[in-house]
């Protein structure tokens, strides 16, 4: 007996020990990386966790001038001044404005800080700088512990890296793809990895700065239009100079794939009417061949806004007391539809009376009908016990929160058609891994700039404008043109709900709604 309390107890006291010697010791994972860019030099703390590495992204903010404020317990934000970056506990993603970037690792908060994946932590900081107008590269400039500093040896890393910089720092050229036609060609320049190019837009050129081409890869760099020309020779160097005359050019950079697109529309006042002359003066085999280019017609026709009335016939939406979320989003559909007939736009209505197209349905009509914009109308709801106001306006997208989340798990609801219980939650999860091919698409930075207008309409008129937001809308998913939904108001807030059933507010509403329509357009 008196052994085994004897070990017992000097197990007990070698345990001990041991707790308090590691307890005692510098953490083996505790290491300060240097974050470099022009301009820009600092330290910051990085943590080894499974195979990544993740990076302190409050320590990168305040080495570029900036904090981390948080909102609530789950959520904070980097605050630039023309956009914020937003991260959200436990999300792959983080939102830059209102577009959406992947993370390769879940952020988190341990510690007091804000913990994201160190190599993504660069690429969205280096989009949220660019956002925001400073034109600034970070990179990791050293990647050992504290101690490493008298042997880094500084003579040979400046020697070495500033040649060494114009060949990492760009990225390589996979494939060059052309597509479109008429008064819009869209060019896109596949990318071998992560890194945004250089670029510079200019009023008669392009210019791409990627990485050497080799040999094989320039032969296929053929221009499909003839007004548009490549500049093959200084491609081997990694310059893409793209030649134009009488062409808008617009260039922007998307990721998973990475690639950059450039999108060139003929200028109003280099439109020739050259087409037509040839049409009537060509013979009539030669007339059947062109039916593709309608030119003239295209930018004088009027412009066609689709609106879609939410729910209807067997779906009344949401219902609170006498107040009914068809019927009202009816009412408001035609004051919309009333405003900008008004202001000489043609307008579709998905329906015009108490019947139920599906979900499907109603983005398909607005593709057949070639429409420039869909606006999907509806009214918000919460629990009972939850208290909201005012207008909230969505884009397909990732959710920006857990209520956009839950709203849209509302409003797909009817796509379960009958189906078993919960499809509807389960669809919308299906959502977002569809959305990582949407995010790719223009029609997301475009749907944005349509909700920022409309948004920026109904602050002009006065109205209780809430917030523009994203959400895996089904209603939404398959339209081929910048789209929207409106949530009107909370009918769940009976004040709200009394306002929204008038029609000197439906009329107000309807006027900012097709104020902002109007402006989206004509900047299209």
């Amino acid at each position: 007996w008196w052994w085994t309390t004897l070990r017992w107890r000097g197990f007990s006291f070698f345990f001990i020990l041991t707790l308090v010697m590691l307890a005692c010791a510098p953490s083996a994972q505790a290491q300060a990386w240097h974050l470099s860019g022009k301009g820009v030099s600092g330290s910051v703390e990085v943590k080894a966790s499974g195979r990544i590495t993740l990076a302190a992204m409050d320590q990168i903010a305040g080495v570029l001038g900036y904090t981390v404020k948080p909102q609530g317990t789950e959520e904070a934000v980097i605050q630039g001044p023309r956009v914020g970056l937003k991260l959200v506990r436990g999300a792959a993603v983080v939102w830059i404005g209102y577009s959406v970037t992947a993370l390769s690792a879940r952020a988190r908060f341990e510690q007091g800080h804000w913990w994201v994946e160190s190599e993504s932590a660069l690429r969205v900081m280096n989009q949220f700088l660019k956002r925001n107008g400073r034109n600034i590269t970070l990179k990791w400039a050293g990647t050992a512990a504290p101690q490493a500093p008298p042997e880094k040896k500084p003579e040979k890393r400046p020697e070495k890296k500033p040649e060494k910089t114009p060949d990492t720092a760009l990225p390589k050229l996979k494939d060059l793809r052309w597509g479109g036609g008429g008064d819009s060609i869209r060019i896109v320049a596949d990318l071998a990895d992560k890194r945004t190019p250089q670029y510079t837009v200019g009023k008669k050129s392009v210019v791409l700065n990627v990485a050497p081409i080799d040999k094989a890869l320039i032969k296929r760099l053929v221009s499909h239009n003839s007004e548009i020309a490549l500049d093959a020779e200084k491609a081997a160097s990694g310059m893409l100079a793209f030649h134009f005359d009488g062409w808008n050019a617009k260039v922007f950079c998307l990721e998973e794939p990475h690639r950059c697109v450039i999108d060139l529309k003929r200028a109003p006042a280099s439109k020739p009417p050259a087409p037509e002359k040839k049409r009537a003066d060509s013979p009539a085999p030669k007339r059947k061949e062109e039916p593709k280019a309608p030119a003239p017609p295209a930018k004088n026709r009027k412009k066609l806004v689709v609106i879609d009335a939410g729910h209807g016939g067997k779906d009344p939406g949401a219902v609170y007391r006498r107040y009914t979320e068809k019927t009202i989003a009816l009412q408001i559909s035609k004051r919309v539809e009333s405003e900008l007939k008004q202001r000489g736009v043609n307008v579709r209505m998905t329906r015009s009376g108490d019947t139920y197209p599906t979900l499907r349905e109603r983005t398909s009509m607005a593709n057949e009908w070639n429409a420039d914009v869909f606006l999907s109308i509806h009214l918000n709801a919460l629990p009972r016990g939850r208290h909201a106001s005012g207008i909230e306006i969505y884009i397909m997208a990732l959710p920006t929160d857990r209520d956009a989340m839950e709203l849209a798990k509302i409003e797909n609801a009817e796509i379960a058609e009958g189906g078993a219980s919960g499809a509807d939650s389960e669809r919308t999860s299906m959502l977002l891994s569809i959305l990582g091919n949407m995010q790719q698409n223009v029609k997301i930075s475009e749907s944005t700039l349509l909700a920022e207008d409309l948004f920026s309409s109904g602050v002009k008129r006065g109205i209780n404008m809430r917030r523009v937001a994203q959400a895996p809308f089904w209603v939404l998913r398959g339209a081929a043109m910048p789209a929207v939904l409106i949530e009107t108001g909370f009918i769940t807030e009976l004040s709200e709900a009394k306002l929204l059933s008038t029609s000197a507010y439906q009329k107000k509403m309807a006027s900012a709604i097709a104020d902002g329509v109007m402006n989206f357009l004509k900047r299209r």
